[in-house]
């Protein structure tokens, strides 16, 4: 019952503040004080108006009065460690209070909310309640505000012991971070407070510590060794952040500790460190090299000098080495090469151990390289010039291209060089490749013959055909990638002269057939729109299609109707098509399509095309009414098949690697049993493949069946060479 002039806080608080009190100091509370609690709240906060401002007040008083007697016993430690240590304890008991206290008070907070009050009092933002936000504020403003330059002092001169090698209990340092973590009621920004004190002033302790011990350990160990101190550190105070730093999501402060540890231990003595580089490199010290690299890879253009230094060395060391051995490489072929290789294996092993094969590292090699190739003072060849009213005088080159081109030559010959390779190791090609590439050489020459032959042949009866026409006369073996040809539908104006190319053909060669490969043919076209007229460059499939509008410029045609024209395949038809809607090197496209097609997957056969009349070529932004363009790109040579025959191809040549093989053991052992003879065989072809067993047996067959083996008529797991 309430007596006259009595509010329902004044009647309930005194039954609520004794509960407040002990969960404030951790003491047990039973279940029925628990209950009377909430019941408590509620009702002040139902039955009253000033009531909940009221409780407001009521708890913060008495938080702050908790807090002032929590602070008199922390404050009453002098010794660093015994000040952590109960503030630790102290606002750990609190902090786990922030989680229990405002559950009774949940009503108090629907209560303010719906009033007018001070900021204090408005409900926060997120998940904070308006209690805890109150303990936290409280204790922020108070105990922490007062104390938190020497608990923040304490708990780096811990850290400084720990760098000096000095045992402390860990667990300080890091209750003090977590209770700067913590603290903050700031839903926007949790880690303000942490940020700017406790992480401020570790970045700064560190900062200082190395500012005074670097340069002594600089001064009296030399570069060498602070390379490896400079190196352990950074490693050792990454580790140490990650136990003493924030490292929640979003938080960089183990990020910014190594930056500084960077710029004090490394980014400082970057100019005394770099002096020792070119030395190191010299005595090809790869160990420290690859230290430095750790070291100078941190710091902002600490590369740059490394690469210079690097660049050098190979070209001193490169010429020199030519310079000595000047006598014979300059005259021998091999010898140069041999040479060549030699230097570039030993530089290409120094970036290797002591830089990782870094890219960077690997381009200066390369440039520096290239510079001991082209050199003209080991390998001068002078070439005579004339010169206007002045006579003949000697221009320096390079005798270096000649020599490899020597060198090359008796690969691709029968020489006691190319004697001594295998067929793998002939310019990393074997020889019926190499045996390709002549045979496509010795057609190009042939084919520029016959060409001349058909043009004189023509120029009485058909200058159009002697002028327009080139023939191009391949043989397949060497150039075919495909063993399908594509068909397609050629224009009028070239399906009438294929027959006059292989009357021609035949006069000159009876009994050879020709194979129409359209996939390998490209022509030059005059397209004309509204805009101007352009000669543009396309390959046969291309035109196909073009042609199409050759009668009806201004017509929308379906890819249906395309299909039947061109006969193009599907897949090429698609290819084509796209490469004249969305070619990447030109801003106006030859053809156009409806926007929602957007690769060639969403062609369907209801897909109409059409001539953009407002195509053009772009030049400095203004349009060109001529112009020369190129549509082929990437076009020519390919198929879907190609993937597959080229699979076919490589199957060729294992089957071919396979019987040299077995020729080979079986000429040199005359006899073995099948069992060794597999052995023998995987440890000659393991470096290129291994053979399954089914290719083995089949090729052992081929070659019994050709008479170069048979078995033995007592022992049928026994071969016998047949010379």
């Amino acid at each position: 019952m309430l007596k006259q002039g009595q509010s329902q806080f004044e009647e309930k608080w005194p039954s609520m503040r004794p509960s407040v009190l002990k969960l404030l100091r951790q003491e047990p509370v039973t279940r029925s004080e628990w209950h009377d609690l909430f019941w408590a709240v509620h009702s002040v906060c139902l039955w009253d108006d000033k009531g909940p401002q009221k409780v407001y007040q009521a708890l913060q008083d008495d938080i702050l009065e908790f807090i002032k007697h929590a602070q008199t016993r922390v404050l009453h430690n002098q010794e660093d460690s015994a000040l952590l240590k109960a503030y630790i304890a102290e606002w750990g008991k609190f902090f786990t209070q922030c989680d229990y206290l405002p559950k009774p008070f949940m009503q108090l907070e629907t209560s303010l909310a719906s009033k007018t009050h001070t900021p204090m009092q408005k409900k926060p933002q997120g998940d904070e309640s308006i209690v805890r936000k109150l303990m936290l504020d409280s204790w922020n403003q108070s105990i922490f505000s007062n104390i938190k330059q020497r608990l923040q002092d304490s708990a780096m001169k811990l850290v400084h012991a720990e760098r000096n090698g000095e045992a402390f209990d860990s667990q300080l340092v890091i209750g003090v971070r977590e209770s700067y973590v913590n603290l903050s009621s700031d839903i926007e920004d949790k880690l303000k407070i942490y940020r700017e004190n406790f992480e401020r002033a570790y970045l700064e302790a560190t900062k200082s510590f190395y500012k005074l011990k670097a340069p002594q350990y600089l001064q009296a160990n030399g570069v060498q060794n602070y390379m490896r101190y400079a190196d352990a550190k950074l490693k050792e105070e990454e580790g140490r952040a990650r136990r003493y730093l924030e490292t929640g999501w979003g938080c960089t402060s183990v990020t910014a500790l190594t930056e500084c540890c960077v710029n004090v231990l490394v980014t400082a003595f970057k100019e005394t460190i770099l002096q020792e580089c070119a030395q190191m490199i010299r005595s090809n010290e790869t160990e420290k090299l690859r230290l430095m690299f750790t070291l100078m890879d941190r710091v902002p253009d600490g590369i740059g000098p490394m690469l210079h230094d690097l660049e050098a060395h190979v070209v001193n060391q490169g010429l020199a080495d030519m310079i000595a051995a000047a006598d014979i490489i300059t005259s021998d072929s091999e010898k140069y090469v041999e040479q060549l290789l030699e230097l570039f294996n030993r530089f290409s092993a120094l970036v290797h151990e002591a830089f990782n094969d870094d890219p960077r590292f690997l381009t200066a090699r390369d440039k520096a390289y290239k510079n001991v190739v082209n050199d003209t003072s080991v390998f001068k060849l002078e070439i005579p010039i004339k010169n206007k009213g002045v006579g003949t005088k000697t221009q320096p080159e390079s005798k270096c291209p000649e020599l490899l081109a020597n060198y090359c030559d008796m690969l691709l010959r029968k020489t006691p060089l190319s004697k001594k390779l295998t067929s793998e190791e002939e310019v990393g090609m074997p020889a019926d490749y190499v045996n390709k590439l002549a045979r496509m050489f010795q057609d190009i020459k042939v084919s520029e013959d016959l060409n001349v032959e058909f043009k004189d042949a023509h120029r009485n009866n058909n200058e159009y055909i002697a002028d327009s026409i080139n023939i191009k006369i391949l043989n397949a073996g060497a150039w075919a990638r495909s063993s399908d040809r594509l068909s397609v539908s050629l224009p009028m104006e070239l399906e009438d002269y294929i027959p006059q190319v292989e009357d021609f053909y035949r006069q000159k060669h009876s009994g050879r057939k020709l194979q129409w490969h359209h996939l390998m043919s490209n022509g030059i076209i005059t397209f004309n729109n509204d805009v101007g007229r352009y000669d543009v460059e396309v390959t046969t499939f291309q035109m196909g299609v073009l042609f199409a509008w050759n009668q009806r410029p201004k017509d929308k045609i379906s890819y249906e109707s395309l299909k039947l024209a061109t006969e193009l395949p599907d897949a090429e038809l698609r290819r084509t098509l796209w490469s004249l809607v969305a070619f990447p090197k030109i801003r106006r496209q030859v053809l156009v399509c409806p926007g929602e097609v957007k690769s060639p997957k969403d062609i369907t056969d209801g897909t109409e095309f059409w001539v953009n009349q407002e195509f053009a070529l772009i030049k400095n932004g203004k349009v060109q009414k001529r112009g020369k363009l190129n549509l082929i790109g990437r076009l020519q040579l390919s198929t879907e098949k190609s993937k597959e025959e080229d699979n076919e191809g490589i199957m060729q040549l294992r089957i071919l690697r396979v019987q040299e093989a077995i020729v080979k053991i079986m000429k040199m052992r005359k006899k073995i049993t099948n069992a060794a003879l597999q052995t023998e065989l995987v440890e000659i072809l393991k470096n290129m493949f291994l053979p399954s067993k089914k290719l083995i047996k089949e090729q052992i067959e081929w070659l019994i069946e050709h008479k170069y083996m048979r078995r033995d008529e007592d022992n049928i797991n026994l071969f016998i060479y047949m010379s």
